[in-house]
């Protein structure tokens, strides 16, 4: 069975151009997965960086680190009895606050 890890960052922006090219630029990130929304920067190892169009989750801008875990429904039972769960289960995936109130994504591995 799979360990939870660290899969993607997502980067929620009006700026999303900028801030890609500001990557790119700084760091030398090469833009992977073209989409209309979005930019995403895959790396040989570690986490996908994703500059992505604000949309109505999160509200507010900055980023949000995706988790894959073995166990979605425990994870969302563990995550929802501290009242942490954001919005509820989606599409296959749900939203969460840690205790500073920072968002996170929650996926079942693939």
């Amino acid at each position: 069975m799979r360990e939870p890890a660290l899969t993607n960052v997502f980067a929620f922006t009006v700026k999303r151009d900028d801030v890609a090219r500001f990557f790119e630029d700084v760091l030398g990130l090469r833009r992977q997965r073209p989409h209309e929304d979005s930019v995403w920067f895959e790396p040989a190892a570690g986490a996908t960086l994703t500059v992505h169009d604000p949309e109505d989750e999160p509200p507010e801008p900055g980023f949000v680190p995706w988790f894959q875990v073995p166990d979605l429904a425990a994870a969302y039972d563990r995550a929802d009895a501290r009242r942490a769960v954001v919005g509820g289960m989606r599409d296959g995936y749900f939203l969460a606050r840690d205790p500073d109130g920072r968002v996170f994504g929650v996926r079942q591995w693939r």
